[in-house]
């Protein structure tokens, strides 16, 4: 009967040791990062989670950094107390966003989340794989600057670390982040919707950020890597919106003046659906929407009576988006390497 008493009276010490110490861990993160210019104030710092998990709460969280600030609902931060290579963190509530425009004007957002939590977890190469999920969410500015809330029913974030034939563990030397995104039943504001609808049933993206990411005020960063040959490389994408579904994978990159371009492969289908709707719109002129009826009829593949899939590439080059051999639209300047406040 002695040895059951004893080993869980240890494992009651071990765990009050390891909880102290995770809760002076958390303060000497919080401290050490003002020499990020990152000020970080909260309300009581308790710890819970007995017997299983070390939790450290902390309320009334906040954060300010040259150009930006959040303050957000209860922070929950735990793991197990045995492994703390893997940390989960869970938010749920109202997160208050502040940013410095490019206009130099001070913007606001508000997201609420029903349910905001995810984790990071230490991985052999050095970069962590770092996981968030949000459920019922809702985005607004405090201008009402996009015209509503957009809300989405579910998205999953990741950055992973690089595999094993990746980057700089492949020999090639080039730094690699890969990303993924996978949100449903976005909604847009009236303002933002586009021909096909308010609403995106489905957007997958899974991509790796490829060239050296510097520091500095933007748009250095940007710019030193377009020039060091910075290439977004879209492995799997996946777009379910109005008629329209998509799916494809290809490159995107910064051409020298400042503007998107890429090639793509793409599996479609409503695309007669989706020309049709930008012919209405006015996007597409008469004329080119009867010639890429046509045409992509034409390209397309399936059962008689079925629906129709159309595999082809599509380019983006000098601000004109092709379908293979067919010009679609030619889209605006985008001014995005223009310093805040300039």
């Amino acid at each position: 009967m002695a040895l059951p008493l004893v080993a869980i009276l240890g494992y009651v010490v071990f765990w009050f040791t390891v909880a102290g110490v995770a809760e002076r861990q958390v303060g000497a993160w919080i401290s050490a990062q003002a020499e990020h210019k990152i000020t970080i104030t909260h309300g009581p710092l308790t710890t819970g989670g007995f017997p299983f998990r070390i939790a450290v709460r902390i309320d009334s969280p906040a954060a300010e950094w040259p150009g930006g600030t959040w303050a957000g609902p209860t922070l929950t931060l735990s793991a197990a107390p045995w492994d703390w290579r893997r940390l989960n963190w869970r938010a749920d509530g109202v997160h208050h966003l502040g940013w410095t425009g490019r206009d130099g004007q001070v913007r606001q957002a508000t997201l609420t989340a029903r349910h905001l939590e995810g984790w990071g977890e230490a991985s052999p190469g050095g970069l962590p794989r770092i996981e968030a999920w949000l459920t019922d969410g809702a985005l607004e500015l405090a201008d009402g600057g996009l015209g509503g809330p957009v809300t989405a029913r579910g998205v999953l974030a990741q950055i992973l670390p690089p595999r094993a034939d990746d980057g700089e563990a492949a020999g090639d030397g080039t730094p690699r982040l890969p990303l993924s995104l996978d949100a449903k039943a976005v909604s847009l504001p009236p303002g933002l919707g586009t021909v096909l609808g308010n609403t995106i049933d489905r957007l997958a993206l899974e991509m790796s950020l490829n060239g050296p990411i510097g520091t500095g005020p933007w748009p250095a960063p940007a710019l030193a890597w377009r020039d060091a040959g910075g290439v977004l490389e879209v492995n799997q994408l996946g777009l379910v919106h109005g008629p329209l579904n998509m799916t494809g994978e290809g490159t995107l990159a910064i051409d020298p003046a400042g503007q998107p371009e890429g090639a793509f492969t793409a599996r479609v289908t409503g695309f007669a659906e989706t020309v049709e709707a930008l012919r209405k719109a006015g996007i597409v002129e008469n004329r080119a929407a009867d010639a890429v009826q046509i045409i992509l009829g034409l390209l397309a593949r399936g059962p008689a009576g079925g629906p129709k899939t159309l595999d082809v590439p599509m380019t983006l080059q000098d601000r004109t988006l092709s379908l293979g051999a067919v010009t679609l639209l030619r889209l605006k300047p985008v001014d995005w390497f223009r310093p805040p406040g300039s």
